[in-house]
This record gives structure tokens, C-alpha cells and sequence, in this order.
């Protein structure tokens, strides 16, 4: 559903209205590509792509139980200052994920050997003259 525990938390400003009760306080995941491909395997119009992962990437929205954060839930009850809102939370994640990137320590060692890969390459393919 969401990558690791990444999550942003805020109020909506207006909220959705679930059991005759208003429901405002959410908390939002990061969403992956993972979230995209299975709301299109769905059968989410492109259209509804973005609403129908908001719905997956929602973990709290006040007290309305997580089995019913649902696309429906949303494109029923979402109005659009909420929705403009929960876009901004969106954001909020991914800095959050760049955020904790960057602290991440920097050994100053590549990934990947490819250097060092090429030039024995070279040295090995050179042709004989």
C-alpha cells in the first residue's frame, strides 16, 4: 500500500461526512508507483488515478474506519478545497522522504563499479597493433 512508515499528518478544511459524523484529522503515506499501477488495474479511469490513490495512501481520516477509506468514499465526499488540501499533504511526504535522504550519511564511495569496470574493459578489448 505505502512505502515504509512516511506519513504526514494535518486537518482537512472542511471534512467528510461519515456516520452522521464530521471528519477532519488525516494522516497521509507516500505513495509509489506501486499505488498508480494498481489503481489502473482496477479499473480507475485516468481521470480518477489521482483520487484512487489518495484513498491508498490514506491511513487515518478521523475515525472512519481504514477498510473504509475507499476511491467511492472519496469521489462521494471529498470536496475540492479538501482535496486541494490533501494535494499539499502530498507534497509535505515527499519533502519528508528528501528530507531524510539527505541526512542520510555519505560514505563518498560510488554505488556501482562501473569505473573501474571500463577501464579493465579497455585495457582488455584494446586491439593489438
Amino acid at each position: 500500500m505505502m512505502s515504509g512508515n512516511i506519513t504526514c499528518t494535518g486537518s482537512l478544511p472542511v471534512g467528510i461526512l461519515f456516520d452522521g459524523k464530521l471528519h477532519q484529522d488525516v494522516e497521509l503515506g507516500l505513495a509509489t508507483v506501486g499505488d498508480e499501477i494498481a489503481v489502473i488495474e482496477d479499473g480507475v479511469s485516468d481521470a480518477g488515478v489521482p483520487i484512487a490513490v489518495l484513498a491508498r495512501t490514506l491511513t487515518k481520516i478521523g475515525d472512519i474506519p481504514a477498510e473504509s477509506i475507499t476511491y467511492q468514499l472519496l469521489c462521494d465526499n471529498l470536496v475540492s478545497e479538501d482535496y486541494a488540501y490533501l494535494r499539499t499533504l502530498r507534497d509535505e511526504v515527499k519533502k519528508k522522504l528528501k528530507s531524510m535522504s539527505s541526512a542520510l550519511p555519505n560514505t563518498g564511495t560510488q554505488s556501482s563499479g562501473s569505473d573501474d569496470t571500463a577501464s579493465q574493459k579497455s585495457k582488455s578489448d584494446a586491439p593489438a597493433l
